[in-house]
């Protein structure tokens, strides 16, 4: 339930603003990753390992980061704890635009994560304790969305920057600055507290455990991201075993999808009105034809056109999210975030290994064979899916669907 206070803001765009803006940076830790040649022409005392784990630190911050949010939560509450974690992520971003002491510039790419990793979570609790319904559905539609352009439009961004010099890409982190003030703009009168205190222990001791649905969907985020990662680090190898022409076009073809992928994430709620329960059963079995279009691909067009396809599958996130926040005791919305959270990085890290663990095991090692190896786990998470679906004790009902 939303606190009176928060139910009383006669204008909620300011709010939606605030909370959508925090996504555009959660994931632009990579953006300049086209930055790495360069920096290594500068520190070639150093090896390769060490300058691309510029890239890499933030990530394994931003994980630590998560999984410690819920502390600094309870310490300073939530919106001190975003705008600590814009304030750190600030620091840590540019900071490589004005030192050339490596240890420093890895030292602010951790201090970057860690801010990153502070608020990251709340890019969806903060949905979940302030809209319900249809309004929530949407709202998580177009978080994913957002997360997904911003990553794009900071990465565009930096390479404009990386044409002055390597350090002014750094600063593409600037966007940090005004995305501190639409937070503290739009969520400036709302109640730290969403839930009422005689609710919250009510609810608190009838769910100590995580509801099925909320654990499965956990894991089918893990095995998700195992799959679709598939689809980054397999498809050059695959287009040069189907021996494809243009096959620069690759790069290009993963941005598209990448964008349209976004644009679908803005109709979610549309989406879960029409199909409901099955949402994602659906997209995964178009998922998983796309799959299997792109390894029988005979020209670039095919290809791209079943990238497309496999690219709808990324609704399973907000899908995920939404089943999340209407399950669960809304003051454990944060943790159950993070762990959801934990699983997509941890699922996106694992899946080069666990996929050539069980291309090897299976003796087929081809990137083809990998491809649907990864169209399989998709199988296996339509079908967790269609348990739940089925299963109506496990699923939440919201109004739209009665």
């Amino acid at each position: 339930m939303l606190s009176e206070n928060s139910m009383s803001i006669k204008s909620r765009l300011p709010l939606k603003i605030g909370i959508l803006s925090l996504s555009l940076v959660v994931q632009a830790a990579g953006a300049v990753a086209a930055a790495v040649p360069f920096i290594m022409n500068d520190f070639s005392d150093r090896t390769t390992a060490q300058v691309q784990s510029i890239l890499t630190l933030p990530s394994m911050a931003i994980l630590i980061f998560i999984l410690l949010s819920s502390w600094f939560i309870k310490a300073l509450g939530k919106k001190r704890t975003v705008c600590l974690g814009l304030m750190i992520a600030l620091v840590g971003g540019i900071l490589p635009a004005f030192t050339m002491n490596f240890g420093l510039i890895l030292f602010a790419r951790i201090l970057f994560g860690a801010g990153l990793g502070l608020f990251n979570s709340m890019t969806v609790s903060l949905i979940g304790d302030n809209f319900t319904g249809a309004d929530q559905k949407n709202l998580l539609g177009i978080q994913s969305a957002v997360m997904t352009l911003g990553n794009s439009l900071a990465t565009f961004a930096a390479g404009l920057l990386l044409t002055i010099s390597w350090q002014a890409s750094f600063l593409v982190y600037l966007v940090i600055l005004p995305i501190l003030f639409l937070f503290l703009f739009g969520y400036r009168n709302v109640n730290e507290n969403p839930v009422e205190t005689t609710q919250s222990s009510t609810i608190g001791t009838k769910r100590r455990k995580l509801p099925l649905s909320v654990t499965l969907g956990i894991l089918t985020l893990f095995l998700f991201f195992i799959s679709l990662m598939v689809v980054i680090t397999s498809s050059a190898l695959l287009i040069q075993e189907l021996a494809l022409t243009n096959q620069g076009f690759l790069s290009t073809a993963l941005a598209i999808a990448g964008i349209f992928s976004s644009l679908v994430a803005l109709a979610f709620g549309q989406i879960t009105k029409l199909l409901k329960r099955f949402t994602p059963v659906v997209v995964i079995s178009f998922a998983m034809v796309g799959f299997f279009t792109i390894t029988l691909a005979p020209t670039m067009t095919v290809f791209f056109i079943g990238l497309l396809v496999v690219y709808l599958a990324n609704l399973v996130v907000p899908y995920v999210y939404s089943v999340i926040l209407s399950d669960v005791d809304p003051e454990a919305n944060n943790l159950v975030v993070s762990l959801a959270m934990v699983a997509c990085n941890l699922g996106a890290f694992s899946s080069p290994y666990v996929i050539n663990f069980i291309s090897q095991l299976f003796g087929m090692t081809t990137a083809v064979m990998q491809v649907r190896i990864a169209a399989g786990i998709m199988a296996i998470i339509a079908l967790i899916f269609l348990f739940l679906a089925f299963n109506k004790t496990t699923t939440p009902i919201s109004k739209e669907e009665l």
